[in-house]
């Protein structure tokens, strides 16, 4: 199996983690940011639909479209306010940019943009990229979930670094 395929599984899998976390954990617990500067569960959720709807799916459907387009910043818009509608029109847009991705040809895959920041980026590694920031966000949502437990674990902290 290669890189492309576990990423894509990844990404099929994170709506369904999501949805288990968030059912699972209470009202307090979704807002809690384990640090002054962490983002707490619900901003997590806010970037990534953020994300899903107007950075990496939206440059790789440029990318795929047009000649090596140049990539800019990208205008924050105000997400739902509620955790559950916040999730819900990331599941969606989700399942788009999923559809799409399926369908996109080995050529397809090699077309590149052109990042201000990191340069030359192909649709390949930016899906792979995607999985990753999925994987790197559902570890910052638990951390913040851990903020709570973590004094309460006793002598078993040792075994643990501070949730973060």
């Amino acid at each position: 199996m290669d890189s492309l395929t576990d990423a894509i599984r990844i990404m099929e899998t994170t709506p369904v983690i999501l949805r288990a976390i968030i059912a699972m954990a209470s009202p307090e617990a979704l807002e809690r940011r384990p640090g002054e500067e962490a983002w707490s569960a619900h901003d997590v959720l806010a970037h990534l639909l953020h994300v899903e709807t107007a950075v990496i799916g939206e440059r790789v459907r440029r990318m795929i479209t047009e000649e090596n387009p140049l990539f800019g910043p990208t205008p924050v818009s105000t997400p739902p306010s509620s955790i559950k509608a916040a999730l819900d029109a990331w599941a969606a847009a989700r399942q788009e940019n999923l559809t799409m991705l399926r369908g996109l040809r080995p050529d397809q895959l090699e077309r590149a943009g052109q990042h201000p920041r990191y340069g030359r980026i192909t649709v390949r590694e930016h899906v792979i990229e995607w999985a990753y920031h999925d994987l790197d966000h559902l570890r910052q949502i638990l951390a913040a979930l851990q903020v709570s437990l973590y004094p309460q674990i006793g002598p078993f902290q040792a075994l643990y670094p501070p949730p973060s």
